[in-house]
């Protein structure tokens, strides 16, 4: 038995760990910086066009120190419209109306995420997703 318990003790610090393909990836970021600090404006840029986006629509959106999300706080309702109860039901009805995806987050209060991390292929691509978001935006005045 203790020779079992020997050879599970080395298995585990030998085989686990990170898939080796990140690990390589991980080896690459790392001598080449130019990728990480690519990678790094390119979500900034996205996240300051987000910030200013959803300001627009009265929410309190700031820029976030070290992630590529944005996690604000629902409205509680839309003016003379629907009321939401929590970030659940925030963001059923934008994936359902408005075909907007979120994360809701009511652990900490009512709050949604939105990701910098959508597909596009260029910064025209960029322009026209974030474009597109304000467009469906655009019938709504929300209220906090």
């Amino acid at each position: 038995m203790l020779l079992v318990k020997a050879f599970a003790t080395v298995k585990d610090n030998y085989d686990s760990g990170q898939f080796k393909a990140i690990q390589k990836a991980a080896i690459t970021a790392l001598k080449h910086p130019e990728i990480t600090e690519e990678i790094k404006s390119k979500y900034h840029r996205r996240l300051l066009a987000m910030v200013s986006l959803l300001n627009k629509f009265n929410f309190k959106a700031q820029i976030p120190d070290a992630t590529f999300y944005l996690y604000v706080e629902i409205p509680k309702g839309i003016k003379n419209g629907r009321r939401f109860k929590n970030a659940g039901e925030f963001s059923q009805f934008l994936i359902l109306e408005k075909l907007i995806s979120t994360v809701p987050w009511d652990d900490v209060g009512n709050f949604v995420r939105f990701s910098a991390t959508f597909e596009a292929k260029n910064l025209d691509d960029e322009k026209k997703i974030l474009n597109e978001i304000e467009n469906r935006f655009s019938d709504l005045e929300f209220e906090f």
